[in-house]
């Protein structure tokens, strides 16, 4: 495949990844690596050796749910539980292989399939008993598409009272695509819950405003201050600029936060059709002796 973009260390490492779970073998010795990285992005052997360590520390913060083996030698695909999940993020990402080829344009398709995957992850992130639910129009939960309807029935759900602040009907989700919530089991209010904004558009910092906390509590009667969330499917550097800037206004739940929420569920991982056939595209698109 020509005319990748690929530049920065994550998406090096991003396209090993693709490239691994794409072949034919599922694996890639480092000399055959740096050749088809040499021919295929334009990536120097050092670069490639940064690329293969973030790749080492995404496995030691994700253990057994990252799927892919690192070592000095070789880079592996491995089983794991939540592969699906993990493919279908990697390819959500904006600059990823598959969104600069097979998947090129951005549809309604892939930012539910986010809300998704998020929806799953975010129900793990008050721990055990914790709850979640995609707020987003139409809904396969029922929501009603008024959204000062929406909201009542969102605090329904939840186990609130609907504020008395003013809802306009035509707003589509207030900027909330996820809730996630820890009722107690006095069902009293007084609980923790947090508002997720999901996006796979490639300018983040932007829908870190999309929340706005004070209308939330004017919507929501809610003795706890809500948490504000970014979940984004790509993953952000944390020594880099990127990070701090976003850190500081919202918290981030990039690929490898989501990965650790979805492997606190003792449940296996589901095929993802979305996934599977973005991997089946790529197969046919890229080239190169393994693929």
């Amino acid at each position: 495949m020509t005319d990748l973009e690929v530049s920065s260390t994550e998406a090096i490492a991003d396209w090993i990844e693709t490239s691994v779970l794409v072949s034919d073998s599922g694996h890639f010795g480092r000399d055959k690596l740096d050749d088809l990285a040499a021919r295929e992005i334009g990536a120097s052997p050092t670069k490639v050796t940064m690329a293969i360590d973030t790749m080492a520390k995404r496995a030691s913060v994700l253990g057994a749910a990252y799927p892919f083996a690192v070592r000095d030698i070789a880079v592996l695909r491995r089983k794991s539980r939540h592969a699906g999940h993990y493919a279908a993020l990697l390819y959500l990402t904006p600059g990823s292989v598959a969104r600069q080829t097979v998947r090129a344009s951005e549809t309604a398709e892939m930012g539910e399939l986010l809300e998704e995957v998020s929806e799953e992850a975010l129900a793990n992130f008050w721990g055990v008993g914790g709850s979640a639910l995609s707020f987003g129009y139409p809904s396969k939960h029922g929501r009603p598409e008024a959204f000062d309807q929406a909201v009542v029935w969102l605090a329904g759900r939840i186990g609130l009272d609907a504020g008395r602040g003013y809802r306009p009907p035509r707003r589509k989700d207030g900027g909330v695509d996820v809730v996630a919530w820890r009722q107690f089991t006095d069902r009293r209010p007084g609980f923790p819950l947090a508002l997720a904004q999901c996006t796979i558009q490639a300018e983040t910092f932007t829908k870190t405003t999309d929340i706005d906390l004070r209308l939330w509590a004017s919507w929501l009667a809610m003795d706890s201050d809500p948490l504000s969330l970014l979940v984004i499917p790509g993953t952000v550097r944390s020594a880099g600029p990127d990070w701090k800037q976003l850190a500081t206004v919202v918290m981030v739940i990039d690929r490898i936060r989501l990965l650790d929420l979805l492997s606190r569920d003792p449940e296996g991982d589901r095929e993802l059709a979305w996934s599977t056939e973005t991997t089946s595209a790529l197969r046919s698109v890229l080239r190169g002796a393994e693929l």
